[in-house]
C-alpha cells in the first residue's frame, strides 16, 4: 500500500522520502487496527475477529469521529490520494481514477453509475463529493447493514451479488 501510494502521490515517480513516510503511516495504521480489533501478539488479525469488530462497530458508531483512528486516517488518506485537483472534492474523473485503482476491473458505465448513486442534490450542484460528504459516506459504509446502501460504492463499484464470482476468479478453487 505504501509503495502504491508513493507512486500515486508522486505522478508515477518513486521518491524514497515519500515512500518512507507512507511506510511509517501504514505501520501506524496497522498497529492501530491490531490494537482496536484485537490482533494477537504476533500482529496477526484473524478474519473472524475483524468481522466481529466491524459488526460491533455498526451498532455503536453514528459519526465519522467515532470510527477507530485507523479507519479515519485511512479514509482521509484515500480522499487526498484521489483528489488529484487538490480542491477538496472528488468529481467524476477523480472517482473513476480511484475506482480503477481499488476495484476489480469493470466497465466505465458501472463506475459512473456507482458515482451517481452516491450523489446528493447538494453534491450534484457542487459537481462532486466534498471531504465532509465523503466522511458521511465512509461512516455509512462501515456502519450500515443495508447491502444496497449507496455508500457501498465509496471505494468504487461494489455489487454484493458479485462477491462470490470475484472471489472465485481470485482463488480458482470454487
Amino acid at each position: 500500500m505504501a509503495l502504491r501510494t508513493t507512486f500515486q502521490q508522486n505522478n508515477g515517480e518513486y521518491n524514497e522520502d515519500i515512500h518512507r513516510k507512507y511506510l511509517t503511516h501504514s505501520k501506524q495504521m496497522w498497529e492501530s487496527l491490531c490494537n482496536d480489533v484485537g490482533g494477537n501478539k504476533d500482529g496477526k488479525v484473524h478474519f473472524q475477529d475483524l468481522v466481529n469488530f466491524l459488526y460491533e462497530l455498526t451498532s455503536r458508531t453514528r459519526h465519522f469521529e467515532e470510527l477507530p483512528d485507523f479507519l479515519q486516517n485511512l479514509a482521509i488518506e484515500v480522499f487526498h490520494m484521489i483528489d488529484k485537483k487538490c480542491d477538496m472534492m472528488w468529481d467524476r474523473d477523480e472517482y473513476r481514477f480511484g475506482s480503477v485503482i481499488w476495484c476489480y476491473v469493470t466497465e466505465l458505465k458501472e463506475i459512473d453509475k456507482a458515482f451517481e448513486s452516491m450523489l446528493s442534490s447538494d453534491d450534484r450542484k457542487r459537481g462532486g463529493i466534498t471531504l465532509e460528504r465523503f466522511k458521511e459516506l465512509v461512516t455509512e459504509f462501515f456502519t450500515s447493514l443495508d447491502a444496497n446502501t449507496p455508500s457501498r460504492n465509496i471505494f468504487g463499484p461494489l455489487d454484493p451479488n458479485m462477491a462470490e464470482e470475484i472471489l472465485c476468479r481470485a482463488a480458482p478453487v470454487c
